[in-house]
């Protein structure tokens, strides 16, 4: 699996409370009559890690990992694209969630997008994660041989 550092939304980022990543992708300038981005969404994926397990007092805390966009840098106007993945608690350290990248439908892509965290039962201490738009999913095996030579 290949990761671009221009694509890269969060790396090792440390989420204990509801939080936006620490990079957002740009797009580019928007064009006369041009409505949302097509980012190739038959061949894109969201690569998400669990980089450290999440930890909290109950084991019930979830993050739930959002795609969101704007047409400036604060995401003061935000609008949420697609729910990506829920992540629960307890969830082991080098889990890798691929979800491939949504459609722009009912809300368009405009030309800033963020992943945001949102945790649920909020008691977390610790938990990272690493985020990045790839290109090929890394969800190879290598199993032993299924062939008989026995003749």
């Amino acid at each position: 699996m290949f990761m671009d550092a221009d694509l890269l939304f969060s790396d090792a980022q440390a989420v204990t409370a509801t939080a936006a990543s620490t990079n957002y992708y740009d797009t580019g300038p928007l064009y006369s009559g041009n409505t949302g981005r097509n980012l190739g969404v038959a061949e894109l994926y969201f690569s998400i890690t669990v980089d450290v397990a999440m930890t909290d007092s109950g084991s019930d805390s979830t993050i739930t990992v959002s795609l969101e966009t704007d047409d400036n840098t604060s995401f003061s106007s935000v609008a949420t694209v697609a729910t990506l993945v829920v992540i629960p608690a307890l969830t082991a350290a080098g889990t890798k969630f691929f979800v491939r990248v949504p459609l722009a439908g009912a809300v368009p892509f405009e030309r800033y997008l963020q992943l945001k965290y949102t945790t649920t039962n909020g008691n977390l201490t610790t938990g990272s994660f690493t985020a990045a738009i790839i290109k090929n999913i890394d969800s190879w095996t290598s199993y032993t041989s299924a062939v008989s030579t026995g003749i």
